[in-house]
């Protein structure tokens, strides 16, 4: 009765192992990919990367993103 009762137990939980073995599997894959995410991430939020992709995508070159513009009107008056 007992090995009967055993065998039953096992059965049941046979496929809950191979379950969670490949759930331990994913669960692995998906920190490292979380990992790699977050790494890509801090590299693209530098600064540095920030300014190379507005030169290069938005055609600003650095002297444009420096530049003043200074507008004489003797006319105008601030007001508080």
């Amino acid at each position: 009765m007992f090995f009967v009762a055993q065998l039953i137990v096992n059965s049941n939980l046979s496929p809950l192992g191979t379950k969670l073995q490949r759930l331990n599997s994913e669960k692995e894959y998906l920190v490292e990919e979380n990992e790699n995410i977050n790494e890509e991430l801090a590299k693209l939020d530098s600064i540095v990367v920030v300014k190379k992709l507005a030169q290069k995508k938005l055609n600003l070159d650095q002297q444009d993103i420096q530049s003043t513009i200074y507008i004489r009107a003797d006319s105008v008056l601030a007001e508080k």
